[in-house]
């Protein structure tokens, strides 16, 4: 009896906050938002891994418009935390309420949305006016990338595409 118990526990706090993120999955679709270059400057590349740069300019009221018919996630090779903590400086507010004591009353969100990372568990992102955070490529109906083709169903064509890419920092 113990044993079940002890697995009804674990299996209900693994199921839970799975519902969580599924919900509304016929009305919004994700989009998904690579970080380095497409939210983040990148103007000198990798160097140690820092994230150095200011954001792009408009990105973030981008995903607040997108954000009205759609849920939004950034994919990244980098740590989330580390984005996590980027991102926050930039869409919160720090201000104090009424009561200077209470943490929850220094932040509110500046375009509208927060942002969390993405439970390993997690398989689809759906959780609205969240800016999701995660090193997986999760299904989205888009991929906004600074190093991406679009595939047109010719290879050859494709061929030609890789031979001469050139991100767009390379061609200013």
């Amino acid at each position: 009896m113990l044993r079940f118990n002890i697995v009804a526990t674990l299996r209900s706090s693994f199921v839970a906050p799975i519902d969580n993120h599924i919900k509304n999955t016929n009305r919004m679709q994700s989009i998904a938002i690579d970080f380095d270059a497409v939210i983040h400057k990148y103007s000198k590349g990798w160097q140690d891994g820092s994230i150095y740069d200011e954001h792009i300019d408009g990105v973030f009221e981008a995903i607040r418009d997108l954000m009205k018919t759609n849920t939004v996630f950034i994919f990244s090779t980098r740590s989330p935390r580390q984005i996590k903590r980027w991102v926050t400086e930039r869409i919160m507010c720090m201000e104090m309420g009424d009561n200077p004591h209470d943490p929850q009353e220094w932040t509110w969100a500046k375009y509208g949305y927060t942002c969390k990372i993405i439970p390993f568990w997690v398989k689809f992102w759906n959780k609205e006016n969240c800016l999701g955070i995660t090193k997986r490529k999760l299904p989205a109906m888009v991929y906004v990338d600074d190093r991406a083709l679009t595939f047109r169903g010719n290879w050859n064509e494709t061929m030609d595409d890789i031979l001469n890419f050139k991100t767009y920092q390379q061609r200013k």
